[in-house]
């Protein structure tokens, strides 16, 4: 079986369930890890979020291809295949009026998505349809945390019409207990699918080599491993989520 993971960013599916991609490659799975937003920013994009955000990653210059290669290297920790898709970050994206950024600061990026990303859903859309084989399962975020474009990848996808797992949106469903538990009430169907010791130690070693990434959620290293193994404790492995109007089995 084909198993494709959407992740908005280069970190987002190492995050929140990498440990699965592994044991499921040890299984002799086909396993991908597909990120949409990892093109490089416009020239001479500016913006508040964006100087900060750069300087907390400690890269000024070259920022997208560093993070690829960060991603490229947590993949392979995984036994999954990497795919960058070209779109930007929302961070960087401009409008096509006015050349304006579409979300300027934090507000904005877990805010509305603005009207002028709707082409871009429609775009991400067709590309889908066009892209995943038929046979694949394919799993993508819940965007717990609104994040814009976790909302993005989310409505891509179901806009394709394809049968589909979600993931809780790591570190951001630590702040959602709610929300998943209004899931459940609305009927969907959590599963929790075991991850041992040697993947969850591939879980963390995948998720650190995110090392850009880890000052926005956690005080170091150390710290993300010990809350990413207490996370894998707590759900007693990763869970999965399907919409109480899919049939994936």
């Amino acid at each position: 079986m084909i198993w494709i993971y959407l992740s908005p960013h280069l970190d987002d599916v190492a995050f929140s369930c990498g440990g699965l991609l592994w044991e499921q490659a040890q299984q002799g799975e086909t396993v991908q890890g597909w990120t949409l937003c990892t093109g490089d920013p416009p020239e001479g994009v500016e913006s508040g979020i964006v100087s900060e955000l750069h300087a907390r990653w400690g890269m000024e210059s070259g920022v997208m291809e560093g993070r690829r290669r960060e991603d490229r290297a947590s993949c392979a920790r995984l036994s999954a295949a990497s795919r960058h898709f070209d779109v930007p970050d929302c961070i960087y994206r401009l409008s096509p009026v006015d050349g304006r950024p579409l979300y300027p600061n934090r507000e904005a990026i877990f805010g509305e998505v603005h009207a002028e990303d709707e082409a871009l859903i429609e775009r991400l859309r067709t590309r889908l349809e066009q892209d995943v084989p038929q046979e694949a399962m394919v799993v993508c975020p819940l965007a717990l945390g609104n994040h814009i474009d976790h909302q993005i990848t989310r409505a891509a996808l179901e806009r394709a019409g394809r049968a589909r797992w979600y993931y809780a949106d790591y570190p951001y469903v630590r702040e959602q207990l709610e929300a998943l538990a209004r899931l459940e009430q609305a009927g969907w169907t959590p599963v929790i699918f075991p991850i041992g010791g040697a993947g969850l130690q591939a879980w963390v070693e995948a998720a650190a080599a995110h090392a850009s990434q880890i000052s926005s959620f956690w005080r170091d290293e150390e710290e993300l491993r010990v809350e990413l193994r207490s996370y894998h404790q707590q759900v007693g492995g990763i869970r999965l989520w399907r919409c109480k109007t899919e049939h994936l089995f």
